[in-house]
This record gives structure tokens, C-alpha cells and sequence, in this order.
């Protein structure tokens, strides 16, 4: 734990982003709740409907302060000797020694960067570098939208990614779902990258069941890679249109959660817990073929794996991540 926490210290490019931690609806004002995020623990809870993000670790004999509570003034309180703190991290008062009124900084929290955005909660463990990114059809007026998630994931959050931003797996990972065995062939796609992300157009697939309605179709795909762990595609047409926005969480290098947010600009007699259920299905065929890649974490050197002509929009992630100096999850 401490070797992985020590690591992500030295790897600005995920210390200093922001990553999704929680469903902002399960950060309840009275009860501590308890993440992980780049070998951290970390300490949520709510205060006068502002969520609080700081080290899940008393100063004083290093107790969890999740199995702690949240007293009536909005402070957490340490279930063994009953420090409380703060929304700032400040320590407030030591039972054990009332007559203390002025507190030194090592008796503090480390507090984090926090946000709800999309019904999640993003956490910075350092100067975020860039906002949270945009998920730009949660926004519109005509999108119904909600979360997936979350998947806990034995492998690295590169991995993840890669797996999502690939084609050619669905006639066979997510047959009679997402592909056919009897249409594998990935028609020749463009592969750009601008402004800071990597986009993938022009991508043409026959799916069975494509949105969870039993309807087949032949489909067409946009993907970006707009932050190192942070995916998006769009499918569909200007009328009817349905994307998804994954975020990986890196636990440690090699466990990761993933988070879905799913928008569609149409209705129809498949409701949102439905198409939930169908994005569970897809992930738990995902998850396998994830966990069983070895190695666990990603190579930035092209020369380990073979790659297919299909693949070069992972080849192009591969080579971003490598120019960003990404060292958390890669090889």
C-alpha cells in the first residue's frame, strides 16, 4: 500500500487529475463512507449539503475515521479517542486533553480537491491540472441519463480503457449483444487527435442487440479518449443517438473501479434500470478478458503485443500515454 501510494505521488499525471471515487447519492450527511483512489484511503461525508474529502486516517494513532461518525456540528469524530475534525481537516478538540484550545498542523487532515458533477464525486488528490472532463449530452435538455457502476476490476486502469476504446472483441466477448461471429471484419476507421484527446470516426459495426432493445442494426461509432482514464463514445444517428462516458478509478496499479454514465436522446418502452442491467451484462462479459491480460499492466512498448490494423486507436493511446510520462498501470 505504501509502495503504490508512494508511486502515485510521482506520477503527476494521475496525482494531479481528477478521478471519480463514489455515487454522490451514497455520501450521507451522518455516516462516513469509506474510498480508495491511488493507494489512498479517504473519508467522505457531508456538511450542509457540501461534501468533505480528506485522509481516512487519525493523525494521532492512524485509526480509520470512517468507522468514526459525523457529530451535529458537521465534524468527524475518531471512534478511539474521539478527535474531531473539521470540513477543513482541522482538529477541533482531544477529549483526552480539554484544556488544548490551539492545535499544531500534525494534529490536521490532509483534505482533497472535491466535486459532484454527473451524480458522481471527483476527487484531486493534488492541483487538478484540467477540469473535470465534459460529458457533453448529460447536459442537453432532451437526454435521459444515469450511472452504471461501480465495477470492481482486478486489473490496470489502462487496461480498462483500452478495452473499452476496442472494436474488434465484441463478435466474441459480446456475442448476440454488441457483435455476430458472422460479421467480425472492422471496416477501416480515422484515427485524429486534438485539443488534448485522441478521436476515433467513421467506425461502421454490425450489432445484434446494440441498445439493449433487440433491435439489430448496423451502427456507427464516434470514441475519444479525452483524459488518460476517461473514455467516451457516441453511436447512432442526429436523430437517435446513445453514449456512454466510462471513468476508471486507479485503486492500485492493478485494481481499478469502473464508472458508467449513460445518455440517450430518445425514449422508449426500455426504461433506465433496463439498460443498466443490459450495461451489467456487458461488463461482466469484459471483466474476465480484462483480469486474465497478462501483464496486468499496460505496455507503452508497441514491440511486446501483436496488434491488428483495427487496433490503432489503442496503438494511438498507447503512444499518448507514453508522451504524457504515464507510469501508474503501464509497463
Amino acid at each position: 500500500m505504501l509502495d503504490t501510494a508512494n508511486r502515485s505521488i510521482h506520477d503527476p499525471v494521475l496525482y494531479n487529475a481528477w478521478h471519480v471515487v463514489a455515487l454522490a447519492e451514497h455520501v450521507k450527511a451522518n455516516q462516513p463512507l469509506q474510498v480508495h483512489l491511488l493507494g489512498e484511503a479517504i473519508v467522505l461525508w457531508r456538511v450542509n449539503d457540501r461534501i468533505v474529502a480528506c485522509q481516512d486516517r487519525c493523525p494521532h494513532r492512524g485509526v480509520s475515521l470512517s468507522m468514526g461518525w459525523v457529530d451535529c456540528k458537521g465534524e468527524i469524530v475518531c471512534p478511539y479517542h474521539a478527535m474531531s475534525f473539521n470540513a477543513e481537516g482541522h482538529c477541533t478538540r482531544i477529549p483526552a486533553d480539554l484544556k488544548i484550545t490551539t492545535f499544531p498542523q500534525a494534529a490536521n487532515l490532509r483534505s482533497y480537491n472535491v466535486a459532484e458533477k454527473y451524480g458522481f464525486v471527483w476527487i484531486a488528490l493534488g492541483e487538478p491540472a484540467q477540469d473535470i472532463p465534459v460529458f457533453p449530452e448529460w447536459e442537453q435538455a432532451e437526454t435521459i441519463a444515469f450511472q452504471c457502476g461501480p465495477y470492481s476490476i482486478n486489473a490496470s486502469a489502462p487496461r480498462i480503457i483500452e478495452n473499452f476504446i476496442d472494436i474488434a472483441h465484441f463478435p466474441f466477448t459480446h456475442q448476440q449483444l454488441l457483435g455476430d461471429p458472422e460479421f467480425p471484419e472492422v471496416s477501416n476507421y480515422h484515427v485524429s487527435s486534438e485539443n488534448g484527446e485522441i478521436c476515433a470516426s467513421d467506425i461502421h459495426f454490425y450489432q445484434p442487440n446494440p441498445e439493449g432493445t433487440g433491435e439489430a442494426k448496423s451502427v456507427s461509432y464516434i470514441y475519444k479518449v479525452v483524459r488518460p482514464l476517461v473514455a467516451w463514445f457516441r453511436k447512432g444517428d442526429n436523430d437517435r443517438q446513445f453514449s456512454i462516458f466510462m471513468v476508471v478509478t486507479p485503486i492500485e496499479e492493478t485494481h481499478s473501479i469502473a464508472w458508467l454514465g449513460v445518455a440517450r436522446n430518445y425514449s422508449s418502452d426500455v426504461s433506465n434500470d433496463d439498460l443498466r442491467a443490459f450495461q451489467d451484462s456487458v461488463m461482466a462479459q469484459d471483466i474476465p478478458m480484462v483480469e486474465s491480460q497478462r501483464p496486468q499492466k499496460l505496455p507503452l512498448n508497441l514491440q511486446q503485443e501483436f496488434h491488428f490494423p483495427c487496433d490503432k486507436m489503442s496503438i494511438a493511446y498507447r503512444k499518448w500515454l507514453k508522451q504524457l510520462g504515464l507510469q501508474f498501470g503501464t509497463c
